[in-house]
């Protein structure tokens, strides 16, 4: 072969090598699958920046509420009481979208978790005066309450705000005192931190991981893996409508509630509804949180 031909077969053997060699890198090297935290997990993105903007607030675990809305307007709201001194928790329900609520006694001096199904159907998750948590449901609107034979939703544990219980796996510790927890399912979970930061798991509370952050966040509501609603201080308005598509990790502001503090946060398929006020007040939206009136 002339010594022409001969260089340049050499050359391109060379640099098929190269080719080799970068693809086998690039698929060792490659991003892991997903974590399992649902499906903004599975994308590939850098950890959430953690911003320096948080203002310090007084922040009560005591006073933390939950709040929880059904399709047909069956409305639930509850702060969250303690284990320990005076303060129990107080609760009120509506079937009106929070219109004219009704307080409500669930025989419960601690509340952490509630939901709200269509036709009156109430559930609520706390403790007595022993601090044993428990779960109570009612299926008129919560004027009567009955025992439930075990605990099927996530919820703060009534003496220690820095603990997740799961229905499939117990207690866990997401890492901060949180504002607010919302189930996904019996697996998955969202808290939003005081210090505003957001973490989820996938696995009953196995693991957690930093998700996102919102400065300035008072209470939070997710609806799916990746869809939520919050309510923040945000340039001279105490309770800031702010919303989510990936799991927390960009927020888009909203409509401006006025009223101090942020209490509570929920929505349905066609409705955001929020608490805001010490005297607590209920306002709905019907345009995914742009806009809210009194219902």
């Amino acid at each position: 072969m002339p010594k022409p031909l001969s260089l340049i077969a050499l050359v391109a053997f060379v640099l098929v090598d190269v080719v080799l060699v970068v693809l086998v890198f690039q698929h060792v090297h490659r991003a892991p699958p997903g974590s399992g935290l649902g499906p903004a997990a599975a994308t590939e993105s850098p950890t959430p920046e953690r911003k320096t903007n948080q203002q310090a607030f007084d922040f009560k675990p005591a006073q933390a509420a939950s709040m929880d809305l059904a399709n047909d307007g069956t409305w639930v709201f509850a702060t969250r009481g303690a284990c320990e001194g005076r303060t129990s928790a107080t609760l009120w329900t509506s079937t009106k979208n929070g219109a004219s609520p009704t307080k409500r006694d669930p025989e419960l001096k601690v509340i952490t978790a509630v939901q709200a199904r269509s036709g009156g159907e109430l559930t609520v998750v706390g403790a007595g005066e022993d601090c044993q948590a428990r779960q109570r449901s009612s299926t008129d609107g919560g004027a009567t309450w009955v025992d439930d034979p075990m605990i099927t939703r996530w919820y703060t544990s009534p003496s220690d705000p820095t603990v997740a219980v799961s229905p499939s796996k117990g207690e866990s510790k997401p890492g901060c005192t949180f504002s607010s927890l919302s189930q996904v399912d019996d697996d998955f979970a969202r808290v939003t931190c005081i210090d505003g930061d957001v973490v989820g798991s996938g696995d009953g509370g196995g693991k957690w991981l930093l998700l996102g952050r919102l400065d300035n966040s008072r209470t939070a509501v997710f609806t799916t893996f990746n869809a939520g609603y919050a309510l923040a201080r945000f340039e001279g308005c105490a309770a800031q409508l702010f919303s989510t598509k990936d799991s927390g990790r960009t927020w888009a502001p909203g409509g401006c509630i006025v009223g101090d503090p942020a209490r509570g946060i929920a929505a349905n398929d066609t409705l955001v509804a929020a608490v805001v006020g010490e005297d607590p007040q209920s306002y709905v939206s019907d345009d995914q949180g742009q806009k809210f009136t009194q219902p």
